[in-house]
């Protein structure tokens, strides 16, 4: 069977490789455009390979392996591959990309292998193709990407006239065949390629290595904040730890910011790296911010005390300029219209894990006190994320209406940089998208504003109805104001994803006002686990409420007194938390868990998170196994268990540098007469659990 699959698809490219060769000089002439290239040989390649690249059986537009993009050309450079290759039933991670081009070009020009480089490794794809059907290359894009070395990372290069021999048809076939690749035919072959040695020519910034884009993008991050932050203290010697901690992030969220609306093609009036290009690239990023507050607003470009309002604070405009440049999407490794916005999740978690601080007329960036006594920061893998929300949320809207949805409230109480509340929302967005396609009469939807139709008839969210969903049905809530500003910055780009320069300027003009909604009221600054309202008995002194930075959820939320609690809650809550002996006490008097067990903040916390639930609401956190066997956690057992179980799931370790097991608790709040409880380790063994109060 596996031979004949590849017979017929040596048949079917050797019919394809006469062609080419039979017209060959009209084919290389000026006038034969790459989207002539594509249709009549590049689709054609692959759907010999097995790939069904026209959709002629993959018919549901979100169970499609092949996404081919549409606009081949545009006036500010392209920002996409032509095709992203994926493998069901996971529609959403890459598997691999394939860059076309018309057979006029220079195929290996350094600029090409760049930007194709740059695609792979900004997705974690290890290998990508990039072919004009006259030659196909495939690149290495394990490492970070590098105009000055981009030339050296070719690992196979294939001409058409080499298809028609059968071996050498063989080493395209085995590694992106869709029967090879479903065999694992990636990953073996980039186990296979030697390591390189990447020290590139560049200094500072962007110095290229073998590190993953989110260990090489933390890293970047944290030497530009360090390098901004010296720059402005040496400047501004009146700055406090705080105050400089708090500045480079905002000065650093809206650069990313900028960049991400400029790879997205929604934003072309502002580019990074023509900052500076008058001479004066701080008073330029000012003037730039002011123009994006209006049209996008958010915390992001809001005006500053300090940034935008202070008429002492003075900048280098070197310093800053040199970051610009830095940033500047000609040079940098970084394509922010293909890193997955939970790859950014995950490196804004690692961001907020260091501040920065003041040493005499310097500053430095060092680990946050909290973070160092628990050895590190650990961003919970997005496998894990992603059952969490699917077994939660997923559970509670399937069957519903977009209407019914409207009405539902998932929240993160503890919610960091906002990985859980960014799959939460992107649940919502695709279970919406598929409901409306599904409909029979989609006309209405286009017509009310609800979807926009794409080339293909395919209905798509609007802005609005996307802005209307985060708004409605999405809730965090975190102690630390900076994490609080970097959830509503990664759920703005989780809303502008799909948007366009054309489709952002005319919802702008609909509204006639600034493009993002405000997220105060959604995603707020406070210590869940601690309130001080008429609700409880507890009263707490006005100057302990401010420092221990009392929340009030229905205050907060004034419409939890009339709905009773949130839908679903998810999250990672904090482990092992340190607490003052005045939150000690309080939490005593509060909280079960902590008046009879060992105060574990994850246990409190999931006390918490149950009384928030309506009756029928659902919890899934990921937290330690420990309350599932130890002593000193009976009354978490029992709380916990008091409510129905649904599932838990022992997922062994996790967090590549936490030792012990993890579980994943997913319950019920109201009280359940039968509960299937099991335990699946991580060897995939299954044994039922015996776990007594």
């Amino acid at each position: 069977m596996k031979k004949s699959l590849q017979q017929s698809a040596f048949i079917e490219i050797q019919g394809l490789c006469a062609d080419f060769r039979k017209y060959e000089s009209q084919y290389l002439s000026a006038s034969y455009t790459e989207a002539s290239a594509r249709a009549d040989f590049i689709d054609r390649l692959f759907i010999a390979l097995g790939w069904d690249v026209s959709h002629k059986v993959q018919r549901n537009p979100f169970e499609q392996e092949v996404k081919v993009e549409k606009n081949v050309d545009t006036t500010m450079g392209q920002k996409k591959a032509d095709y992203a290759f994926y493998l069901t039933p996971n529609y959403r991670d890459v598997i691999f990309y394939v860059e076309a081009k018309r057979p006029t070009l220079n195929l290996a020009s350094a600029d090409n292998y760049f930007q194709t480089i740059r695609y792979g490794w900004n997705s974690r794809t290890p290998l990508a193709v990039i072919t004009d059907f006259r030659e196909i290359h495939v690149l290495d894009c394990r490492y970070m990407p590098n105009i000055d070395t981009a030339s050296q990372m070719c690992v196979l290069k294939l001409t058409y006239a080499q298809l028609e021999n059968e071996d050498e048809f063989a080493k395209l076939y085995w590694l992106f065949s869709r029967q090879a690749v479903v065999d694992g035919s990636i990953e073996k072959r980039a186990d296979e390629l030697p390591k390189r040695k990447m020290a590139g020519t560049q200094r500072g910034l962007f110095r290229g290595g073998d590190k993953a884009i989110d260990e090489a993008f933390i890293d970047d991050l944290n030497l530009m904040r360090e390098t901004l932050a010296r720059s402005f203290k040496r400047k501004n010697q009146y700055l406090a730890s705080d105050e400089l901690t708090e500045i480079t992030q905002r000065v650093l969220d809206r650069l990313v910011f900028m960049r991400f609306l400029e790879d997205k093609l929604i934003e072309t009036s502002v580019k990074v790296g023509h900052l500076g290009n008058k001479g004066a690239p701080w008073q330029e990023f000012k003037s730039a911010c002011s123009i994006l507050d209006q049209r996008y607003n958010g915390i992001v470009f809001k005006p500053h005390r300090i940034i935008d309002r202070s008429a002492t604070f003075v900048v280098d405009e070197a310093d800053f300029g040199e970051i610009c440049a830095k940033l500047d999407d000609t040079r940098s490794p970084y394509n922010f219209n293909i890193i997955p916005i939970h790859i950014l999740g995950s490196i804004y978690e690692q961001f907020l894990g260091k501040a920065i601080t003041v040493e005499g007329r310097t500053a430095k960036l060092e680990v946050k006190p909290e973070v160092r006594k628990a050895g590190g920061v650990y961003y919970t893998p997005e496998t894990v994320v992603r059952y969490i929300v699917e077994r939660t949320v997923g559970v509670i809207i399937a069957g519903k209406s977009p209407t019914q949805i409207a009405d539902m409230k998932f929240a993160d109480i503890a919610c960091g940089s906002g990985s859980f509340l960014i799959n939460v929302y992107d649940e919502l967005l695709r279970y919406n998208q598929r409901w409306y396609n599904e409909q029979i009469n989609k006309l209405k939807y286009v017509n009310n504003g609800t979807c926009i139709s794409d080339l293909d008839g395919l209905l798509h969210l609007t802005l609005k109805t996307r802005r209307n969903i985060l708004l409605s049905c999405i809730f965090g809530v975190d102690i630390d104001p900076q994490a609080v500003e970097v959830a509503q910055l990664s759920l703005y780009l989780k809303l502008l994803e799909e948007e366009t320069t054309a489709s952002a300027r005319n919802y702008q003009t609909e509204i006639g006002g600034a493009i993002l909604p405000s997220l105060s009221t959604n995603i707020s600054c406070g210590n869940s686990l601690i309130e001080n309202t008429n609700n409880t008995d507890i009263t707490v002194d006005p100057v302990e409420a401010r420092k221990m930075n009392v929340f009030d959820f229905r205050v907060a939320f004034p419409w939890l007194n009339v709905k009773g609690g949130f839908d679903a809650i998810v999250g990672n809550p904090p482990w092992g938390a340190e607490f003052d002996q005045s939150t000690i006490t309080l939490l005593r008097d509060s909280y079960i868990t902590a008046s009879t067990d060992s105060i574990d903040s994850y246990a409190v916390f999931m006390e918490r998170a149950r009384s928030l639930l309506t009756p029928k609401g659902l919890l899934g956190y990921i937290v330690p196994d420990t309350f599932l066997r130890k002593d000193g956690y009976r009354a978490t057992r029992a709380m916990f268990l008091s409510g129905g179980v649904s599932e838990l799931v022992e997922t062994g370790p996790v967090f590549s540098q936490v030792a012990y097991s993890t579980a994943f608790c997913h319950s019920v709040h109201e009280h359940s007469a039968t509960c299937s409880m099991s335990i699946l380790h991580s060897q995939s063994e299954r044994s039922d659990a015996r776990i007594s109060g």
